[in-house]
């Protein structure tokens, strides 16, 4: 059974600033990440190929992600989780900036590098604030450091396009890569107070696959993390496919249609923060979870109800509580994956959890394009994401249950 007592029950000097640098770290990263999907038509004119490309770019970074997950899980005990921290926003500085170099095979590489620096920074943000967090306050605080993901798609969405119109895609590309930079220096402030539980003697790589093992082995971070895999496919497919939808089956202009996703995204800012506070409140996550993942199931079987006859507000409504549910799940579920992670090896097994995560973002658009290819219907494929949003229900009440089976010491 966890203990507790080795977490804070009052605030640490200095803890506001471990928290805004941890949300401006996880909102740029983020933005630096979408960027290139945002502006995918100017980029592949740059280059002279066709914009659909753009989903290579996508799977090379993903796989970046998933090496630093399984063999970066050491890394915050061997050099501290701020200098992990740091070097993923260095790597996705430099990703960025070699994003600038007029060469497709730069633009490979600059891909690799935003995808293992974006895998180094969840894993090592969470063993900051599993150390400095109280525990009263824990799911509410890594909802809010999670708002970064949706207020970083909010940004590449909204500044990106505007951004490259007026002085080019590279330049807004060298513009993400200096405040990614700039993170990295201020992060260098407080690095040996947030430092110095680090352990240098830590093996670089004990086990590559030992994060994902810890996430496997266990019966409660098992189904925890399927239950993670199963909510992130629905939110990478909101965040794919809205757009197409209201463009294309309900007649919206591409503005319009772009309105409902800047909506939904709102509504996984606010989402993350609620679903947090909820858990705090009650002081059960995964119960506050198991009502987040209903929630999702009944607003993705209305979506077979879109047309063209819908009211706008209508739309904004439903999508906003989609928004607030496919993405409002990962900060309190990256507070329960630490808590229920042995105190040695929160960085390396929030990294194996997040693998398996990770496999659903990248099986969960490939499900939904052979949906759409079976009915002909987007309408279709978004309800069919009730399906993975049961199957998320069913693994947080077996998650309940091995969580009771643990605190009865069996």
């Amino acid at each position: 059974m966890l203990n507790t007592s080795a977490f804070p029950h009052r605030l640490p000097r200095n803890f506001a600033l471990l928290v805004t640098a941890l949300i401006a770290g996880q909102t740029f990263g983020t933005t630096a990440t979408m960027t290139l999907p945002a502006l995918a038509p100017k980029v592949a004119q740059s280059y002279g190929v066709h914009s659909s490309l753009i989903g290579y770019q996508i799977s090379v970074l993903a796989a970046g992600m998933l090496f630093s997950l399984v063999f970066g899980g050491n890394l915050s005990r061997r050099w501290g989780a701020c200098r992990v921290t740091q070097v993923g926003l260095a790597l996705m500085t430099g990703g960025a900036a070699l994003t600038v170099v007029p060469h497709l095979v730069f633009l490979l590489f600059a891909s690799i590098a935003l995808g293992l620096g974006y895998g180094l920074l969840t894993p090592s943000a969470s063993h900051l604030l599993m150390r400095f967090t109280p525990a009263n306050r824990r799911n509410v605080i890594f909802s809010i450091k999670q708002t970064g993901v949706p207020l970083g798609g909010v940004i590449a969405a909204a500044v990106a396009p505007s951004t490259a119109l007026a002085v080019g895609w590279q330049w807004t590309m060298a513009g993400v890569a200096a405040v990614l930079a700039s993170l990295v220096l201020l992060l260098e402030v407080q690095r040996a107070r947030w430092d110095d539980d680090r352990e240098p003697r830590t093996p670089l790589v004990a086990n590559p696959l030992g994060g994902v093992a810890i996430a496997w082995n266990d019966r409660a971070l098992r189904p925890l993390s399927f239950a993670g895999a199963c909510f992130v496919a629905v939110q990478i497919c909101l965040s794919t496919f809205t757009v197409v939808l209201f463009a294309e089956e309900t007649g919206y202009s591409l503005v319009q249609a772009g309105l409902v996703l800047m909506v939904a995204q709102v509504g996984g800012v606010l989402g993350r923060v609620f679903w947090g506070w909820l858990a705090d409140r009650t002081g059960e996550c995964l119960a506050a979870l198991s009502m987040l993942a209903l929630v999702l199931v009944l607003a993705c079987v209305l979506v077979l109800g879109i047309s063209a006859s819908w009211p706008v507000v209508a739309a904004y409504a439903l999508f906003f509580v989609i928004g607030a549910t496919a993405s409002g799940w990962n900060g309190a579920f990256l507070a329960e994956v630490a808590k229920l992670s042995p105190r040695h090896a929160i960085s390396s097994a929030t990294g194996g959890s997040l693998f398996f995560v990770n496999v659903g973002k990248l099986l969960g658009p490939l499900a939904f394009t052979n949906v759409y290819a079976f009915s002909a219907s987007y309408a279709i494929a978004f309800a069919s994401l009730a399906v993975p949003s049961a199957a998320g229900f069913v693994c947080l009440v077996v998650a309940q249950k091995a969580v009771r089976l643990r605190l009865a010491g069996r």
